[in-house]
């Protein structure tokens, strides 16, 4: 998998894997800085963010420690809401990883982002 991350962001979060961060509990479900608060979901900040490609990456989470399987109707219906009236008007990317992928599949969330704004002197000139 391509890595998302800055080599000192990855190299951050290998390490706090290694030291068994995700052995002592559920990462997204501790004390993490809550950007936005709803009655089933919240929106917190990525501590390990997507920052190569991400000026701003939060996440969005059900309250409840569960898997996208065990997601009731009703917070089905709030996340609708949440992402008609709240998440397409404040971010650019909404992003899933796989299951093989997620570092955290026992609570579902989903990745909010920010693209980071292309430099000059990356961008093609006009001619």
């Amino acid at each position: 998998m391509a890595n998302l991350r800055t080599r000192k962001t990855h190299l951050k979060y290998m390490k706090l894997i290694a030291g068994g961060f995700l052995e002592n509990g559920c990462g997204l479900c501790q004390r993490i800085k809550t950007v936005r608060e709803f009655k089933y979901w919240r929106i917190i900040t990525n501590l390990f963010p997507y920052d190569r490609i991400s000026r701003i990456h939060h996440m969005i989470i059900p309250k409840r420690h569960i898997s996208e399987k065990e997601i009731s109707e009703k917070e089905k219906k709030e996340y609708e809401l949440i992402k008609e009236k709240y998440i397409e008007k404040k971010y650019e990317f909404i992003v899933e990883t796989t299951k093989s992928t997620k570092s955290i599949p026992e609570h579902f969330h989903i990745h909010l982002i920010i693209a980071k704004k292309e430099s000059k002197k990356n961008s093609s000139k006009k001619t």
